[in-house]
């Protein structure tokens, strides 16, 4: 996301990330994300150490 490469993170480039991950996710293209859109595109979190899960 740093396309300038400062280590610092602007709005604009958040911005622009988030725009392009929002797209990514939209499977239809209706600007709208359901339910299902987000689940299969939201960050999956990771198993803490030591958990059997």
């Amino acid at each position: 996301m740093d396309t300038d490469g400062n280590n610092l993170l602007t709005f604009e480039e958040w911005a622009a990330a988030t725009d392009q991950r929002f797209a990514a996710a939209d499977g239809n293209k209706d600007q709208l994300l359901t339910r299902k859109e987000f689940a299969r595109t939201r960050p999956k979190t990771a198993a803490k150490p030591g958990c059997r899960c």
